[in-house]
């Protein structure tokens, strides 16, 4: 998935890419992607997030921390890039996920998408403003 990440996403300024390895070790064992990209909102009010397009650790290496650390680092990352969100999206069958953000207090908003076949996917919406002050 690490792999897929870089090579398909390599080339976009936009993405900013986290990645775990093994101490000692060269392989990377977790990873997760980031976008930056406006929040569409009405009126003046221009807000920045950054959303997650990619995020797994290796089954081998899970409830180790990882998945933890990296949640946490993009979450860090996204305030230092002044954005006011991070979001991401994720399907009903990854209830690890589920229960990794709402420990870090992700906010929940059920949703449905439609895959590009026209397969619809029941999930949800997880958001987490950041430590950054984006008052007026």
């Amino acid at each position: 998935m690490a792999r897929w990440a870089l090579r398909n996403g390599a080339h976009d300024p936009e993405c900013h890419y986290l990645g775990v390895a093994v101490e000692g070790g060269n392989d990377v064992i977790g990873h997760l992607s980031l976008r930056v990209q406006s929040l569409e909102l009405p009126g003046s009010l221009a807000l920045m997030e950054t959303f997650v397009n990619t995020f797994a650790v290796e089954p081998e290496y899970r409830r180790r921390g990882y998945g933890r650390a990296l949640q946490q680092a993009a979450v860090r990352l996204s305030g230092d890039l002044n954005c006011y969100q991070m979001r991401s999206w994720s399907s009903l069958d990854h209830p690890e996920n589920y229960t990794l953000k709402i420990a870090l207090g992700f906010g929940v908003h059920p949703a449905v998408i439609e895959t590009a076949t026209g397969e619809t996917v029941k999930g949800v919406y997880f958001v987490k403003t950041t430590s950054q002050n984006h008052g007026g």
